[in-house]
């Protein structure tokens, strides 16, 4: 049985979600004790009626239905959605990860802490592809993660391209989308040393402008394409004027509603079928992810149809466009730093 929550994605050796204190410790990070389930300072009481075999054994899906947490399985998969997900970023405490680059060493957002950090999504399948040397000019002002919410072998060609000297991680599952409530590329999140949220989830510089191309050669006019380039650089001046000069007001976070992160636990179930060849079982969840979290584009454009050049420049991406009528792809960011 495989057991996938937040960074950790493990093997057991049992057909059901009933785990020892060991097993549950390795496959969600809680420690099971007298007091609950502890994590870091957090502890959470055991329900009273939450059953246990023999006393070795933990109804582990129990405990994550009492607790309101999402999850989903399909057989032998078991999905554990990321615990902080209820409240989501109704707190300023920016969620720790963990995630590959393209040579597979690791990288936890905690690792920084004490630098401010610059986190920013892109996916081989969005115009953004090229947005990676935009960000290396604030390589030496402030910590950059950019995070491809995209398969390794689809992100590596554009990381090999622009030869970035910062950091690009791989998030196959999109598991700082869950975290975040990032429904888009690109999109940001500014953090500070402390490890605090004082910006995001927001738009990283990118605009509606999209939206006059031809849709026969997906090509922008002149115009177009340079005033997506002065709003980009635009955005990359307020990025770095916050990492030199202090930070911005603080914006309100947007608390992650039980809907979407039950869309997030049935898209990572959706990858790990798609992983193993069960691409029937793999559509449903993923269709069931875009039923529940509609607004969430990431996780659409990520399975739908791919041109010739891999963009999701799909028909059905335009139709979807289209449907929107007066309202923004790509929310403007509010005015609050320099250079926006």
């Amino acid at each position: 049985m495989k057991v996938i929550h937040e960074s950790r994605e493990v093997e057991l050796p049992r057909d059901t979600l009933w785990l020892t204190r060991e097993e549950l410790e390795l496959a969600t990070g809680w420690k099971w004790k007298p007091e609950g389930l502890c994590r870091d300072e957090r502890c959470m009481p055991l329900p009273r009626n939450l059953k246990l075999v023999d006393g070795e054994l933990l109804d582990v899906a129990g405990v994550w239905r009492s607790a309101g947490w999402p999850l989903a399985h399909a057989d032998g998969i078991w999905v554990l959605g990321a615990s902080a997900a209820s409240p989501g970023l109704a707190s300023v405490d920016a969620p720790d990860f963990e995630l590959p680059d393209v040579h597979g060493a690791r990288h936890r957002l905690s690792d920084f802490r004490g630098r401010r950090v610059f986190i920013v999504t892109w996916a081989s399948w969005c115009g953004c592809r090229a947005d990676l040397p935009v960000w290396q000019s604030l390589h030496e002002k402030v910590v950059v993660l950019a995070i491809a919410l995209d398969h390794e072998d689809a992100a590596r060609p554009w990381i090999e391209a622009a030869s970035p000297s910062y950091r690009c991680l791989i998030d196959r599952d999109h598991l700082t989308a869950e975290l975040f409530n990032f429904v888009n590329v690109p999109q940001s999140v500014w953090v500070d040393e402390a490890g605090r949220i004082v910006r995001g989830p927001e738009v990283a510089g990118s605009t509606d402008t999209f939206r006059s191309m031809n849709r026969t050669t997906v090509l922008p006019s002149t115009e177009v394409r340079e005033e997506r380039q002065r709003i980009k650089r635009s955005y990359a001046d307020a990025v770095a004027d916050w990492a030199i000069n202090g930070t911005v007001p603080q914006d309100a976070m947007t608390p992650i509603d039980a809907n979407v992160a039950l869309a997030h636990v049935h898209f990572r179930l959706g990858q790990a079928l798609q992983r193993e060849g069960r691409l029937d079982e793999a559509r449903t969840h993923f269709a069931e992810a875009t039923r529940l979290h509609p607004d969430s584009w990431a996780m659409w454009r990520q399975t739908a149809e791919k041109n010739a050049s891999g963009l999701a420049v799909s028909d059905d991406f335009w139709r979807r466009v289209d449907a929107l009528g007066d309202r923004p792809y790509y929310p403007p960011n509010s005015p609050t730093s320099k250079g926006r």
